[in-house]
């Protein structure tokens, strides 16, 4: 999974400085998806909380963890899920990082019980706002879940940390 993913988050990284934007689009990405089914579960919490220890480049405790989804939740909330899916798939398509946000996206999807239809449709719409096709979508998909599938949910999260914490 690390071949895939980590190179992801340093994508989405770069084009985020390029643009001029900070990294909340990514955090409403796993928020959005974690919480497509309702609730984010402990499994999508955990790397919920890596996703963003790595985009940030610093530590976060629980608590700064919680605080994170909860501020997103809220927005999501007051917002309304389809105007940020349309906001958020705008971004990464303007940073030219729709295939970086996806891939994101479809870790945390699968860090827990899989890819869930609610994931899924949630992560079709994010894509189409980002301009990317949905049989684009499907091979992601398919990248994706081969990785996963291989090493299983630890090892999808633990391929999201930086090299020297994947090795502790």
């Amino acid at each position: 999974m690390h071949e895939v993913l980590a190179p992801a988050i340093e994508d989405l990284c770069a084009a985020f400085e390029l643009g001029g934007y900070n990294p909340t689009p990514v955090i409403d990405i796993g928020v959005l998806v974690a919480n497509a089914d309702g609730a984010v579960d402990a499994r999508e919490h955990a790397l919920l909380g890596e996703v963003f220890q790595t985009l940030l480049e610093i530590t976060l405790t629980r608590e700064l963890v919680d605080a994170l989804i909860h501020a997103s939740v809220e927005v999501i909330k007051t917002a309304g899920v389809e105007p940020r899916v349309r906001l958020v798939g705008a971004i990464l398509q303007d940073c030219d990082a729709a295939e970086a946000g996806l891939r994101v996206a479809l870790a945390i999807a699968f860090a827990s019980e899989g890819l869930s239809a609610a994931e899924k449709s949630l992560i079709h719409e994010i894509a189409a706002a980002a301009g990317v096709q949905a049989d684009r979508v499907e091979e992601l998909v398919e990248e994706v879940r081969k990785h996963t599938d291989a090493g299983g949910p630890a090892s999808a999260r633990r391929s999201l940390l930086p090299a020297h914490l994947r090795e502790t």
